[in-house]
């Protein structure tokens, strides 16, 4: 009985052992997988290139105050994403605009197309103010001040008296400052501070000025100052 069973184990088909091969480029599964990796490798780029509505718009290098003409040198091009970006701000591969800057625009601020138009739309002028350097000093290009004016009252012998300070103009911006100055300069605009004055104030900025009134530049809260 044992040897029957021992010789009907032996007439059972001995299954072959395979060794793992290892994948070929001729394996179709292969490369269908390869095939479907790219095909959502480049469709994923794609829905994103369609999705992103980034745009390169001009940034201020620094602070552009009215009245200048806008150069390749004070501006820079960044990309932003922003609904409609292109309709507000200057687009970086749209020319140069033509005109002058309308109202100030701090550096590092995205410059709007609104702050950019004819030279007859700027309602400021410049206005040289002879200021003590110690109040210049600090002041740069784009800085945010208040004038106050205090007009000279009857002079006593070798002594000027004043009257108290008035505020004339708030938030007015500097457009220029002395490279390097000292004293009081009240004869040359050398060592003045240049003032972007409303049309409307110049007249009597210029009154105030003329009859040896002490002007005074008050930094107003927020504004860039040298050093910041």
């Amino acid at each position: 009985m044992e040897s029957r069973r021992q010789n009907a184990a032996e007439e059972l088909p001995k299954p072959a052992a395979h060794r793992l091969q290892r994948p070929s480029w001729r394996d179709s599964r292969l490369v269908v997988g390869v095939l479907l990796v790219l095909v959502a490798t480049i469709g994923g780029a794609a829905a994103m290139r369609h999705y992103d509505n980034s745009v390169e718009v001009l940034q201020a290098s620094h602070p552009l105050v009215p009245g200048q003409q806008i150069t390749a040198s004070d501006v820079h091009a960044v990309k932003v994403r922003i609904d409609k970006a292109g309709g507000t701000y200057l687009r970086a591969d749209d020319p140069m605009p033509k005109g002058e800057v309308l109202r100030e625009v701090r550096s590092g601020e995205l410059v709007p197309r609104s702050a950019v138009g004819r030279s007859g739309k700027v309602q400021v002028k410049a206005v040289a103010l002879p200021v003590e350097a110690s109040q210049s000093s600090n002041l740069v290009k784009g800085s945010v001040v208040d004038v106050w004016v205090s007009t000279k009252t009857q002079s006593k012998v070798g002594q000027d008296s004043y009257a108290a300070p008035t505020r004339i103009i708030g938030r007015a911006t500097v457009a220029r400052v002395p490279s390097g100055s000292s004293g009081f300069s009240v004869s040359s605009d050398s060592g003045a501070v240049h003032v972007l004055v409303p049309d409307d104030k110049v007249a009597a900025v210029l009154e105030a000025v003329n009859q040896g009134a002490k002007v005074d530049l008050v930094p107003a809260a927020g504004s860039p100052l040298k050093g910041d």
